[in-house]
């Protein structure tokens, strides 16, 4: 059963329980024209039953996206810690007792082995706690509402990555047949919102910060979608699908499957480093370098904002991984019995701990590298490979087509 189907199920036991209560509302007002009525009537309808089915399915899956999130910002933490020969967070659940003694007065009872000795998940719960309480600050001279609007437009579009891409042929909030153009249209919202942001806030920091970004996104798109190309002049569809099919129909030695990352390997290292580029991770975080811009384009956002930039810049993280997976490591592919929603998301955290061990490990560069690694190393590597996809889709067939030909005498 797939998750739209399962959806269905539970929106026609919706309906049974909502239905008799809009027609209670509409009978309350008789004889005046009530919304309910026409509700009812509308939820009645296939329409209806679609509309609430893909609520559900939306609504499914971004709570798994955001059950990922927690997973990754926590991944992340308890590696980097390790890199840096320490332990990282480690509060446990019983650490909520001596919070509880705390606020009903009481003395707490302070047990550091007990309360530092888990896995530290609580680490994100406290954090978020942190951040939803702080003071919202707006500087005096900065533009209002697009000092608002900035924030709203990179966060919509970063949380909107979360419905897009399936994790398995039966688990997707969305079946569109060009899913991976959608997806990374919705990337390519994200320099309009970091660039509003920047300059809205009125500061030099902020604004270099977001004139960097910009630049930065817009100079690896280029290549990024070039990178993608031969995988789409391969499968011949924008359907994630459809691209996982062909990779799993797909042989070579023993029968082993091959996925896209064999023949197009450099379209797969292409690709890496501009998502890596696109999420703004190091090394190419340098639009929020610390040390010579305070925060970049972020420095002026406080509180929530804050941590919902923080949140989204995850997110598409966690949505590059996983096209990467859908375009070169054959997707949800895998032997039986692990179910492919598994292997997908195996998959996309092997790829998100090779980028922390990146963080980590690797110094940040100038902008002029990486403008110059963007135009002039990745553009031209981005077609040579798709020039490998055509002598591989469309020059050796022909070629083999005419060498087999029968001899016409």
């Amino acid at each position: 059963m797939t998750l739209f189907g399962a959806c269905r199920i539970m929106a026609e036991l919706s309906i049974r329980i909502l239905i008799p209560i809009f027609e209670f509302q509409e009978g309350l007002f008789p004889p005046f024209s009530n919304p309910a009525g026409w509700f009812a009537d509308w939820l009645a309808t296939d329409g209806g039953l679609d509309t609430m089915a893909w609520f559900y399915a939306v609504n499914i899956a971004l709570m798994v996206g955001m059950t990922n999130l927690i997973l990754v910002i926590h991944l992340e933490r308890k590696i980097a810690a390790r890199i840096q020969d320490r332990r990282g967070p480690m509060l446990s659940f019983r650490s909520l007792r001596e919070v509880g003694e705390d606020l009903s007065g009481n003395a707490p009872s302070w047990k550091f082995k007990e309360n530092y000795s888990g896995i530290g998940i609580l680490q994100n719960v406290a954090d978020g706690i942190k951040a939803f309480t702080k003071e919202l600050i707006i500087p005096t001279k900065a533009d209002r509402f697009l000092f608002t609007m900035g924030p709203i437009i990179f966060i919509s579009s970063s949380v909107f990555l979360l419905a897009l891409f399936p994790l398995s042929d039966r688990f997707a909030a969305s079946s569109a047949p060009a899913g991976l153009m959608v997806i990374m249209a919705a990337f390519s919202i994200a320099p309009i919102g970091i660039l509003t942001s920047g300059w809205a806030s009125n500061n030099k920091y902020s604004m270099i910060g977001g004139m960097r970004s910009a630049a930065q996104l817009m100079s690896y798109e280029i290549p990024l979608l070039l990178s993608m190309a031969g995988v789409f002049l391969v499968a011949g569809s924008f359907d994630p699908v459809t691209i996982v099919e062909q990779q799993r129909e797909s042989t070579w030695l023993f029968g082993l499957p091959m996925w896209n990352i064999i023949p197009q390997f450099i379209g797969f290292v292409v690709f890496m480093v501009c998502i890596l580029a696109e999420v703004e991770r190091v090394p190419f975080d340098l639009p929020e370098a610390e040390a010579e811009l305070v925060e970049g384009w972020t420095t002026e956002y406080s509180g929530i904002r804050f941590m919902f930039f923080l949140m989204a810049e995850y997110i598409r993280g966690f949505a590059g991984a996983a096209v990467a997976t859908i375009l070169f490591l054959g997707g949800w592919a895998g032997p039986w019995p692990v179910p492919p929603e598994i292997w997908f998301l195996i998959k996309v955290y092997l790829i998100i701990i090779f980028w922390i061990f990146i963080r980590w490990s690797v110094p940040r560069i100038r902008t002029d590298q990486i403008l110059v690694l963007g135009w002039k190393k990745l553009l031209p590597l981005s077609l040579i490979n798709i020039l490998i996809v055509i002598f591989m889709v469309e020059i050796y067939p022909y070629f083999t087509a005419i060498v087999n030909l029968p001899e016409v005498f």
